[in-house]
């Protein structure tokens, strides 16, 4: 790395201590004046980590947290089995180590709008990913990880602690796009509620910001 090698670059690994109006101060005591900071805090992956303050209950009556607790895992990276109208945008299995992140993206922003079109052109209610296709994708992309670099025993961002990759798309991005042009409504349950209500057929309740999601889905 030569840039860590410049006369003007101080590699600095000790801990940030605090804040200060002109820079920061390390665990080590010394201040370092500075003119912009940036974070960089985009490696945290997990969505169990960055949604643990999510309230969300499903239809079973779990939390997101219960169902994801060995591993998270969704249909397409985009919905998750008995948590009905929740869409994620580069979800479990959707990251990517070999091509740009903005296709996918786009590939599932197109994909969730069609989901709620077929929503509102079945009159309203909620579709909710069956379990079997769920379970389905996982083992499609457990069977692609093997012998690829992201599955090589090594440990990485995108695994659990246990080595379990949650994190990438193992193929090619146009097979994503393949994958994703068109909802499969044999995956899904439809079910209407009456009264266009946010609760689950089973008693299920989601929480505040779920409800808020619902609704503007069934919108």
């Amino acid at each position: 790395f030569p840039t860590f090698n410049r006369p003007n670059v101080e590699l600095v690994t000790d801990d940030i201590r605090e804040f200060t109006s002109t820079g920061i101060i390390t665990k080590d005591g010394k201040a370092r004046p500075l003119d912009c900071v940036i974070l960089g805090t985009g490696f945290i992956v997990d969505p169990r980590i960055y949604m643990k303050k999510f309230e969300l209950c499903g239809l079973n009556g779990h939390t997101i947290q219960e169902d994801w607790k060995v591993s998270p895992t969704a249909y397409l990276g985009i919905t998750a089995a008995n948590y009905p109208n929740m869409y994620q945008l580069v979800g479990p299995h959707t990251g990517l180590g070999h091509n740009s992140i903005i296709f996918m993206i786009e590939a599932q922003a197109d994909y969730i709008v069609n989901c709620v079109k077929l929503v509102q052109a079945k009159g309203g209610g909620y579709l909710d990913v069956k379990e079997e296709a769920q379970n389905r994708f996982l083992g499609e992309m457990t069977q692609a990880l093997k012998g690829t670099v992201w599955d090589s025993g090594c440990k990485s961002w995108y695994q659990t602690a246990e080595g379990i990759n949650f994190a990438i798309w193992p193929k090619s991005t146009w097979r994503y796009w393949l994958a994703t042009r068109k909802v499969n409504e044999a995956d899904y349950r439809f079910v209407k509620c009456a009264g266009q209500s946010a609760e689950g057929t089973s008693g299920g309740k989601l929480g505040t910001s779920a409800q808020a999601m619902a609704r503007a889905a069934v919108r």
